[in-house]
């Protein structure tokens, strides 16, 4: 079994894309991670947060452009 270290910004926030990707709920997040090597719980929790605030902005910029062609 490959061991990861879950210590560097780029890999954390792949690993939470991926595991979005996958279904995984965010309270499990940290337990998936830490089955896999170590990680930086700080870090994760910053990543997260920065993800999921991503995702809630795309998605309310698709959801305006969605109205603006219903408007057109």
């Amino acid at each position: 079994m490959q061991r990861y270290r879950f210590d560097q910004k780029t890999i954390v926030v792949q690993a939470i894309v991926e595991m979005i990707k996958r279904g995984v709920p965010a309270s499990e997040m940290d337990i998936y991670l830490s089955r896999m090597g170590p990680v930086d719980l700080d870090m994760l929790q910053q990543c997260m947060d920065e993800v999921y605030a991503y995702i809630a902005q795309e998605e309310e910029r698709e959801q305006e452009l969605y109205q603006d062609r219903a408007v057109a």
